[in-house]
């Protein structure tokens, strides 16, 4: 039986629908105040603790706006409402779910618009038959696997606890165990979302399969907000966890092993997941490297899984740091996060990881990046990393299940190395200089891979800077059929003209 606010809120919206068709003086009525009125304390204005609390972002540039409020649903039907009164009002808004993109706007509306949180979206349910676990897309990854670590379960989802669930799934979602079942859009076996006519619809491989083949990897922005993903579920207890922090020095040294286990290693040993770090670090003497590495199955005590053994030579290669747990998902997840306050932005595109030697040919480029960011900032806060993310031939083939998804990446294509810029900065004053220079070293990075007939140009999503043309790395024909899927579910363009921030097919 639906509460007495949403039965007023029925009435609310047909009226607000009639009035906003009937004159252009009433679809400028204010949208907050038909928002509170329609969704009583789920609205919050500026100047108060609840708005101040709600426009904390993890990068800075994001909170640095102002919309004219925020609105908390807390269920579909609530969203439903919501996106209603927006459309018929014209209203810009955006969604807000873990609030981790890096950009202004990616997850933020500016003043004069709507920022719908879903932060109360916060149910998690496990099937009886554990095979599927129900997860409310304003959770946070940490979420989801303090709910499923007592119950010896996990899902292919996010690395870093405190990032947003839908965000990472709707663009794709590289995960510890996407050496054995690909990436998180991989093992979605549905999506609850509401249309921008308000509809509340499920997309499953049998239910609105269009549309459901387009949310894997084709973002929530396109076709609806998706309020509740049904996620594959399997039996996982504790994993591996080897974290190396190297000297710098070592970096001609260190990728071709990397390069070869992308080839060889995560392939032979499907449980295994890495990722490699330049980092810029005054304090431990300039730059260095992290290799961080992962195993679903912890290997017997006090041992490293073969295909990482290289890189635990202490002999050949000494560390700075190297730390190894065996613990839960919470647990490992946490260890990696990464702290809220600082500017931040990414950039991405992807290569052939056929090549150690192109992958060692970024580095200079990377160097001098570096020390382009280091003297522009002045002695002020500033970050710069290259990482180097695979995607190993087992993650492409595992990707092709389920009827595939809207990445456009096959077998063939790989292996490929995400080649990945990570800056965070403490002073507005660097904004272009970090933004400029991110995008020159990515066109770099494609130039000199394209000279060696080694060039991708896939973009990750998640990623992405906001300059670049992510669905057109998907391939023509994705691109395409992405368009003619949001044209069908939104078919006068609602989510093109008034969801602002991210990626628009």
């Amino acid at each position: 039986m639906r509460s007495p606010r949403h039965s007023s809120s029925s009435i609310l919206i047909g009226s607000l629908v009639f009035a906003a068709t009937s004159s252009c003086t009433q679809r400028l009525q204010d949208a907050c105040t038909a928002l509170s009125t329609a969704l009583p304390s789920l609205v919050t204005f500026p100047n108060t603790t609840l708005y101040a609390l709600e426009n904390t972002y993890w990068s800075a540039r994001q909170s640095t706006l102002a919309p004219s409020c925020f609105v908390t649903p807390t269920c579909a039907a609530d969203v439903s409402t919501a996106i209603k009164i927006l459309t018929s009002l014209s209203t810009p808004f955006s969604v807000k779910g873990g609030g981790h993109a890096a950009f202004p706007g990616g997850s933020n509306a500016a003043a004069g618009g709507v920022t719908i949180d879903l932060l109360h979206l916060t149910s998690l349910t496990a099937s009886r038959d554990r095979r599927t676990v129900s997860v409310g897309a304003g959770n946070r990854w940490i979420n989801v696997s303090a709910f499923l670590d007592p119950l010896g379960l996990a899902v292919v989802g996010g690395r870093v606890a405190d990032v947003g669930v839908g965000g990472v799934i709707l663009g794709g979602g590289i995960s510890y165990f996407s050496g054995l079942y690909g990436w998180a859009c991989d093992n979605v076996r549905s999506y609850q979302l509401v249309l921008s006519s308000g509809a509340i619809v499920n997309a499953s491989a049998r239910e609105n399969p269009d549309l459901f083949w387009a949310l894997r990897g084709g973002a929530g922005t396109n076709f609806g907000v998706v309020t509740r993903f049904d996620l594959a579920a399997f039996e996982q207890r504790d994993i591996w966890h080897n974290s190396l922090l190297f000297p710098g020095a070592l970096n001609a040294t260190l990728i071709p092993l990397l390069q070869n286990l992308t080839v060889n290693g995560l392939p032979a040993d499907p449980q295994t997941h890495t990722y490699f770090v330049m980092a810029y670090l005054p304090a431990l003497g300039g730059h260095v490297i992290l290799s961080d590495q992962f195993r679903a199955a912890p290997p017997p005590a006090n041992t490293t899984p073969a295909v990482f053994q290289a890189f635990n030579d202490e002999a050949l290669l000494p560390t700075i740091v190297k730390t190894t747990t065996v613990a839960n998902i919470s647990t490992v997840s946490r260890a990696i996060d990464q702290a809220y306050g600082s500017r931040q932005t990414w950039s991405n595109t992807a290569v052939s990881a056929t090549s150690a030697a192109l992958l060692v040919e970024f580095v200079p480029l990377y160097e001098a990046w570096v020390s382009k960011l280091v003297a522009a900032a002045n002695g002020t806060d500033v970050s710069p990393l290259m990482i180097y993310q695979p995607i190993p031939l087992n993650v492409l083939r595992a990707m092709q299940a389920n009827g595939g998804n809207a990445l456009g990446l096959t077998p063939s294509d790989g292996p490929l190395m995400i080649v990945q810029l990570s800056v965070s900065w403490a002073s507005s004053a660097l904004d272009e200089v970090v933004e400029s220079s991110c995008k020159d070293l990515i066109g770099s990075v494609n130039a000199l891979a394209a000279k060696r007939k080694l060039g991708n140009g896939f973009v990750y999503v998640n990623y992405a800077d906001s300059s670049q043309d992510v669905f057109a790395s998907y391939g023509k024909e994705n691109l395409a059929r992405l368009r003619l899927v949001a044209k069908k579910w939104d078919p006068k363009g609602l989510y093109q003209k008034l969801w602002r921030g991210y990626f628009k097919v």
